[in-house]
């Protein structure tokens, strides 16, 4: 994909509010999406055109992630499916007492995992026939919002802004639990790709960048964003619904409900560039394998409830090289 092409936007979009996009891992074209219109769907990003789609599922979809040679979605219908065949044919693969809010697969383990409101997290072995048993079900205090998987660990982000690290080897308790260093309930979660730490956003317009223990001379911090000057003096603050990070430069984008992506460099705390003019919220983002491309979902996200509201949009940014490396980094 040429950098100098300017961002487009995809054909054949959800019709109702985009949960989330997730490229797959290794091939840059293919994106997948769920949705509240209770499709799941697969883009070809580079012909800008419509894979596959299925409405297997009974309710919104909430969360969807790829598998090694499969997708899986879940969602309000407390149902866990895979996606096979070259996304011809479905299959349950378990359930929930309550919504599946989050699906992370751990591609270094084959572990498919999947968080609900229902306050538990549970580990699937995809390979498994339909309705098998969980592998693991652990109980949550809270409800699961947001998960993150890299490498040998999953951030869990829960409900009354709890925290959970957990290594997927061992998953009888958390390798860190810790209470967020944001004042208010956490939007998003999600794991440096270096696993030294992870990146959590909140519904108040601020984001924190905070390491594991052990991360030598690291040190955590927080700071505002997504915030609009407004007539009175006071900023408008927005919620941060999304985080995504670089495969390459491990710099990331935060995207907010005042329609703006912001791309950060973390290790000198600066931000290194604003995108703006996205009609509606930003409800997910994610960088494809070679962090050639940005997919960004424009799409209202009810804070201000039912109101009139532009059409879902899901936007394909090439992204450079050069605005996505740390300033002052070679190579």
């Amino acid at each position: 994909m040429s950098n100098s092409q300017r961002q487009y936007e995809l054909t054949q979009p959800p019709n109702d509010g985009i949960s989330q996009v997730a490229f797959h891992a290794t091939d840059d074209v293919q994106l997948l999406v769920g949705s509240w219109d209770q499709q799941v769907r697969v883009y070809d990003i580079k012909a800008n055109r419509l894979l596959a789609s299925h409405h297997d599922h009974k309710a919104a979809v909430l969360g969807v992630t790829y598998g090694n040679d499969c997708a899986f979605s879940g969602g309000l219908d407390r149902r866990l499916l895979s996606w096979e065949g070259g996304y011809t044919q479905t299959r349950e693969i378990g359930r929930h007492d309550g919504e599946v809010s989050a699906v992370e697969f751990a591609f270094a383990h084959s572990i498919l995992f999947s968080g609900g409101w229902d306050r538990t997290l549970r580990a699937w072995d995809a390979r498994l026939q339909a309705h098998a048993a969980a592998l693991k079900t652990l109980d949550m205090d809270e409800r699961v919002y947001s998960m993150s998987a890299q490498g040998d660990l999953l951030a869990v982000a829960l409900a009354g802004r709890k925290l959970l690290i957990y290594d997927v080897r061992k998953l009888e308790s958390p390798l860190e639990a810790r209470e967020s260093s944001l004042k208010y309930p956490t939007r998003c979660v999600q794991m440096m790709p270096d696993c030294m730490g992870f990146v959590s956003s909140s519904v108040e317009g601020r984001v924190a960048v905070e390491y594991l223990n052990g991360a030598a001379g690291k040190q955590n911090y927080a700071f505002k964003c997504h915030r609009q000057p407004a007539d009175d003096g006071v900023d408008m603050v927005y919620p941060v619904n999304a985080v995504a990070f670089h495969p390459v430069h491990h710099t990331f984008v935060t995207g907010g409900s005042d329609g703006v992506v912001s791309l950060w460099d973390p290790e000198n705390k600066k931000r290194l560039k604003q995108y703006q003019g996205y009609a509606a919220s930003i409800s997910s983002l994610s960088f494809n394998a070679s962090g050639s491309a940005l997919a960004v979902a424009s799409s209202y996200t009810y804070e201000e409830g039912e109101k009139d509201h532009p059409p879902d949009a899901i936007w394909i940014k090439p992204i450079s090289e050069s605005e996505t490396k740390p300033k002052g980094r070679k190579g």
